[in-house]
């Protein structure tokens, strides 16, 4: 989708990446022509400053110009509020996913059927492939027609299948009193989506636990 500035920071806009970052289907936010935004600080384009409101959506930022000289490369950045230097991180999938399965397997054995255990991700990519590695049931918004959605959750609220992997796609409108455990991998976005998910497990009053795996 293209939108001007001014319309990106509407609160219309707003509203609607918000609602695309929920259900998994924002992957970035690119702004061209970036070197504008210091042309507002003397006048031009004033509102172009609250593009710095798209920050809190926490999804990749990209900034793209051909004409941006080196030495104002700073003001830009402390014109949008981003750091200088960002740390790369080595990410290792494989250390991931045999830290994911050892922790899985250990729920199954501590909360066996119909206990169940829900596995979160915050892409489809991860989701899909954790869900292959643990031969789970896998949810996110587009698994399928209407029908193959309403299969899975009657598999969760039924206690067919004990592991599930998800998006936060499977949030609202799922009554499932068996679940144990959630777990989430990478960490958690917004209190209030972790508060709503992980209130998922123990609703039948039973123990249950949501767990957080940070450092991948």
């Amino acid at each position: 989708m293209f939108v001007t500035p001014e319309a990106a920071v509407g609160e219309a806009f707003g509203h609607y990446i918000n609602r695309e970052r929920s259900i998994g289907r924002l992957d970035r936010i690119v702004i061209d022509e970036c070197h504008s935004i210091l042309d507002s600080l003397k006048g031009f384009r004033s509102r172009l400053l609250g593009l710095r409101q798209l920050l809190w959506v926490e999804t990749q930022m990209v900034y793209l110009t051909a004409t941006l000289r080196p030495k104002e490369e700073k003001q830009f950045l402390d014109v949008m509020g981003l750091p200088e230097k960002r740390k790369l991180h080595e990410y290792n999938i494989e250390e991931e996913e045999k830290t994911v399965v050892g922790l899985v397997e250990k729920l199954k054995k501590r909360y066996p059927l119909p206990g169940q255990v829900i596995v979160y991700y915050g892409t489809i990519a991860r989701t899909k492939q954790i869900g292959k590695v643990l031969e789970a049931a896998c949810y996110y918004w587009a698994v399928g027609t209407v029908e193959e959605k309403k299969k899975i959750v009657r598999e969760l609220t039924s206690g067919q299948q004990q592991v599930f992997a998800a998006t936060n796609a499977l949030g609202l409108g799922v009554d499932a009193p068996r679940i144990r455990a959630v777990v989430y991998v990478g960490g958690v976005q917004q209190m209030r989506q972790y508060a709503q998910e992980s209130g998922r497990a123990g609703r039948d009053r039973e123990k249950s636990e949501a767990i957080i795996m940070r450092g991948y």
